[in-house]
């Protein structure tokens, strides 16, 4: 994890003058570029993903997921449809591409959650996740009903607030996130808007997933997780949309801190 030092010397840095890098020269991986939307388990609806301009936090464009009643998808060996779920996600590819065994890596985004996003508790909606190959369970996840958590494999939880604090305003998300087993002071840390919400001194790793080959990638957009605790009380599930913006992963955080690159100069992602 990078010093407080080094970010204190990186503003003075700016500061002085000196030239901005490029996000290449930074060492910062663009999430967007290195993702697609996950065909089959994703609905499919044209109306899906799309980039779009109306609602940024930095730039000319922004991610949007939108998800409807009774969109569901499915592949070979596995069905959404019939294990009451529905998602629409982009996906690491290949894996590993930034999210490496027995590594660090920093990731930042910007998450915009629309005031009338509904919740559909006691279903869940699942903003992000993190697996292994031939893993059911994630390494970690955030989760909101009408309060937000990052869950870990090992079912542990951090507290995110409740989901109300979080709508109509973007969220700048910083995640700090070591995939080893042993030998690390922190594991995991989740940053909203700078301070720190969540900080995870042991591995996030299930055992289970220790010492073999880890093939691992990270997903982001809307999964809804046990849908007819929602319909069976309510009927239809409302259309949730969510706008996601500025993503980048690296090695240290001031190249993919959003708040910290904007403070910096740096150019918007896209």
């Amino acid at each position: 994890m990078r010093s407080t030092t080094a970010i204190l010397i990186s503003i003075a840095c700016f500061a002085a003058g000196c030239s901005t890098p490029s996000v290449s020269d930074q060492r910062a991986t663009s999430i967007l570029n290195n993702t697609r939307v996950e065909a089959g388990l994703s609905h499919g609806q044209p109306y899906q993903f799309s980039l779009v301009q109306d609602i940024t936090r930095r730039g000319e464009q922004a991610q949007r997921f939108e998800i409807r009643h009774g969109d569901c998808g499915k592949v070979t060996g596995w069905s959404d449809c019939a294990n009451d779920r529905g998602r629409v996600e982009r996906k690491e590819g290949p894996k590993n591409t930034f999210s490496h065994p027995n590594q660090g890596v920093w990731l930042g985004y910007s998450l915009f959650i629309p005031e009338d996003f509904p919740s559909i508790s006691p279903a869940s909606t699942h903003l992000s996740q993190t697996k292994v190959e031939g893993e059911g369970r994630p390494i970690w996840e955030i989760v909101f009903n009408r309060n937000g958590v990052v869950r870990f494999s090992d079912e542990a939880e951090c507290a995110l607030g409740p989901l109300v604090r979080w709508q109509g305003v973007w969220n700048d998300i910083t995640i700090y996130v070591h995939y080893g087993d042993s030998g690390q002071d922190t594991y995991f840390q989740l940053y909203r808007n700078g301070t720190l919400l969540c900080d995870r001194s042991r591995p996030v790793m299930h055992q289970t997933m220790w010492g073999r080959d880890q093939q691992i990638g990270m997903k982001y957009g809307i999964y809804q997780v046990f849908r007819s605790r929602y319909t069976s009380r309510n009927g239809s599930l409302p259309t949730q949309v969510v706008y996601y913006d500025e993503m980048l992963a690296g090695t240290r955080r001031e190249d993919v801190d959003v708040r910290m690159r904007d403070a910096a100069g740096l150019p918007p992602v896209d």
